[in-house]
């Protein structure tokens, strides 16, 4: 059996900055409620996912008609990627003759990003379909501006004499913000992926942009739901 696409949810129990951060309340919610509402909203996928390591949630999480699967030991400490993930599940499907186009990866702490972004990330792929989509937001400064901090505080400048130029003639340049990607299920064919050369990105604002990996970026998350617009 061949469906289209498939999300998987990952939500790993342990996290060293935030305790149990993929299910602390955000904004009076766990914060993965969101991440799995917008991607109902969408309409997108086929089959959602949850893997996680801490099952005491298994029950709160089906209500949303998803399902949960325990993640392997060998792929649930803080060296395993969300690819190990990923082609762990997608493997588990394809023993059990159950393809898909695409896989896709919503990460659990995403509260500003809409159902909208992910319908245009998925138009995107189908109209790119050798590639690996991602969300992009431009840095908030040019990266010829940057500079070295020694241990003593003293800075160096990384681009001599960039400063004199200004941001409006340089290059832009974007990174990823973590929140989603979608990749088409050949690529897991392969042994190993090379993500480096096959990325096409989705420009988002950087109002979503926020990657939530301490109590600092929580609070900003939650300063800056108040005002996004889906």
């Amino acid at each position: 059996m061949r469906l289209n696409r498939l999300l998987i949810i990952p939500a790993r129990a342990g996290s060293k900055r935030i305790k149990n951060k993929n299910f602390k309340l955000f904004k009076g919610k766990p914060i993965i409620e969101y991440s799995l509402k917008i991607a109902l909203k969408s309409r997108l996928f086929d089959k959602i996912v949850v893997s996680t390591d801490n099952l005491k949630k298994k029950k709160f999480l089906e209500q949303f008609n998803i399902e949960v699967l325990q993640r392997p030991k060998k792929i649930a400490d803080d060296k395993s990627t969300i690819e190990d993930v990923l082609r762990s599940i997608y493997n588990k499907f394809k023993k059990e003759n159950v393809l898909f186009n695409e896989i896709w990866s919503l990460a659990p702490c995403s509260p500003l990003i809409s159902s909208k972004d992910l319908i245009l990330a998925s138009r995107l792929l189908s109209k790119n379909r050798n590639k690996v989509v991602l969300p992009i937001t431009e840095y908030p400064a040019p990266l010829k501006w940057a500079f070295e901090k020694n241990n003593k505080g003293y800075l160096k400048a990384i681009y001599a004499n960039y400063y004199k130029i200004r941001s409006q003639n340089l290059i832009k340049h974007y990174y990823d913000t973590g929140n989603f990607v979608g990749i088409p299920s050949n690529f897991f064919e392969k042994k190993k992926i090379d993500f480096d050369k096959n990325y096409v990105g989705l420009i988002v604002p950087k109002i979503k942009s926020i990657d939530i990996d301490d109590l600092e970026d929580w609070e900003i998350a939650e300063a800056l739901h108040d005002k996004k617009k889906i």
